[in-house]
């Protein structure tokens, strides 16, 4: 029925807002999944209360595959989102990046999203792009 499946719906949505999703760190054969993360959120100056952590994803050579961490609160996600930008300055997380867990069909759309941005720094390079609220900004760049 059409009320079971958005109570569904409504509980999923739930679930993933306190989901943080982790790309880019090796799986290090003497390092676990949860010290892995927990040097990732020290470069941070973070110390969320993290409830589980695994790697998702089918195991390839060469790859390393994403950890999924489950946080305490949707606002701890928050703030490590808002703080994400952060890692990219850090010796030993400058590869790593943190986006929130999407569904499949949020994670097509911002494949898109994403695209297009791209398509726009390549046509107008004089501005400024980025993706705000589920569709493509353009700025001026301040000179």
């Amino acid at each position: 029925s059409p009320a079971k499946e958005a109570v569904k719906s409504a509980v999923a949505e739930d679930d993933r807002s306190r989901n943080v999703i982790i790309f880019g760190k090796q799986n290090k054969n003497n390092e676990t999944v949860s010290d892995t993360v927990s040097a990732v959120y020290e470069d941070l100056n973070k110390k969320p209360q993290v409830v589980e952590c695994r790697r998702i994803g089918t195991i390839s050579h060469g790859k390393c595959r994403p950890i999924k961490v489950k946080l305490s609160s949707s606002e701890a996600v928050l703030h490590i989102l808002r703080n994400a930008k952060t890692l990219k300055k850090s010796t030993n997380n400058s590869t790593t990046y943190i986006a929130q867990d999407r569904t499949k069909e949020e994670r097509s759309q911002h494949k898109d999203l994403v695209a297009k941005v791209k398509a726009k720094m390549n046509s107008e390079p004089g501005m400024y792009h980025f993706i705000r609220g589920g569709a493509v900004v353009t700025v001026e760049k301040k000179t």
